[in-house]
């Protein structure tokens, strides 16, 4: 709980420094976070309005052997804003497969939109499965990832109809 009010907090003093719309964005395990900032906006004595929306990509979906749980265990019915998933169709992560995408989609029922964004290519890996320079971080598509992502928030900002 302390987590969220944290970002929560974040949130708005970014929002009383300028008014602009405030997104989450988590990849691998920063997923955790971004998810428990979206889920405590409106309770965990977060503002309501403090979150517009959230991202998440390479979700971890599936719980290793030495972790306590994996995103899809977390209250994600609760989250309200417009949600962008995003994953690599080759990502060899054991705990951020692609495939859990849909899975992860049908938690987000009461989110005000909901989006699938699935990435293909990219370079050779140079780097283990889990880590930044193979599909699990975009690797050779960054640009392409980044701009999925600024497509999404500027369709669903908390300015668009």
């Amino acid at each position: 709980m302390k987590h969220a009010i944290d970002i929560g907090a974040v949130a708005e003093y970014l929002k009383s420094q300028a008014s602009v719309p405030v997104w989450l964005v988590g990849t691998s395990r920063g997923t955790f976070s971004a998810a428990r900032g979206a889920i405590g906006a409106g309770r965990d004595g977060i503002a309501t309005n403090s979150i517009d929306g959230l991202v998440l990509t390479s979700t971890v979906t599936r719980v290793p052997p030495d972790w306590r749980m994996a995103v899809l265990s977390m209250a994600l019915h609760q989250i309200r804003v417009p949600t962008l998933i995003m994953s690599h169709r080759e990502d060899a992560c054991e705990a951020t497969p692609a495939a859990d995408a849909p899975a992860l989609a049908k938690c987000l029922r009461q989110a005000r939109k909901v989006e699938i964004a699935l990435l293909t290519g990219g370079d050779p890996p140079q780097s283990g499965p889990c880590d930044a320079y193979a599909p699990h971080g975009y690797f050779g598509i960054e640009t392409q990832a980044v701009d999925r992502i600024a497509q999404f928030i500027t369709a669903n900002g908390s300015h668009a109809p």
